[in-house]
């Protein structure tokens, strides 16, 4: 049934192979996007009992189906939990022929999220242990409070898994629970930027980047919108601003984050 019902919101999401997604219905890419989010987004219980859910990244290939002129979902044949048995309980990032996902890799989280996943840090000294919790029992200040990698950061890592192999005129699609960050993800002076990496996107004919929330911090003051603007202006140079959206609500809306050669104030704002 869940392959019947995605081919069904395939045949809302028709596109001509090798045009820009800028010019697709946006509420069709909110179909879309809807059936992402339905089947992947990561949530798990904590330890003490509250529900979380992990900021996440999810890029998906779809090949597109020259006799039926449509892309074709479900040949995207991944399941929700082959891909929470990677993120979620393993902490790790989840590659396939057509999927590249990641949550955020974030201390201490982590030991509530994934304590028997191994750990990914190079740094952390050998006597800490193999696992998280490991970590927790034997260092526990070995890490400083707050260090992460980003999830979009970690999927892109791994980006070359779809590159090599994916037909001339697929779909990429690169969704993000949250817009980039200013501090990391897009600052060329950070080691964990993404504005490079993310290039390889335009190996695609068709490509979007899709975000919900606008980003902000865990702790500390609030980010000023012209900050978070230019986090989205930088990334658009990188992608093309006409190539991201952000699409939220119960009932799923997608915006275009170019206003001519502007970021939509939708796209880094959540002030009216």
């Amino acid at each position: 049934m869940a392959v019947l019902y995605w081919m069904a919101v395939t045949l809302g999401l028709f596109l001509s192979a090798g045009n820009s997604l800028a010019d697709v219905d946006q509420n069709k890419l909110a179909e879309f996007v809807t059936e992402i989010l339905k089947r992947y987004r990561p949530i798990y219980t904590g330890s003490n009992g509250q529900r979380r859910e992990p900021m996440f990244s999810l890029a998906v290939t779809i090949p597109y189906n020259s006799d039926r002129k449509m892309y074709d979902i479900s040949q995207v044949t991944d399941t929700g939990e082959q891909v929470w048995q990677s993120i979620l309980k393993k902490c790790e990032v989840y590659t396939s022929k057509r999927m590249v996902a990641a949550t955020v890799l974030r201390w201490p989280n982590v030991v509530d999220q994934c304590p028997e996943g191994r750990v990914q840090w190079s740094d952390v000294p050998t006597k800490c242990g193999q696992t998280w919790a490991d970590v927790k029992k034997n260092c526990p200040t070995e890490i400083e409070d707050g260090r992460a990698d980003h999830a979009e950061y970690r999927t892109l890592q791994n980006f070359d898994t779809l590159a090599r192999d994916h037909g001339e005129n697929d779909l990429l699609l690169l969704y993000v629970l949250a817009s980039p960050c200013d501090q990391m993800c897009t600052n060329l002076s950070s080691p964990y930027n993404i504005l490079n990496s993310i290039k390889m996107i335009q190996k695609w004919k068709n490509y979007a980047v899709v975000f919900s929330n606008v980003f902000k911090p865990r702790d500390g003051d609030p980010i000023p919108d012209e900050d978070l603007r230019g986090a989205v202006e930088r990334l658009g140079q990188s992608v093309g601003l006409r190539n991201i959206f952000r699409c939220k609500g119960r009932v799923m809306q997608c915006t275009s984050c170019s206003s001519g050669t502007q970021v939509t104030r939708f796209c880094y704002s959540d002030k009216p």
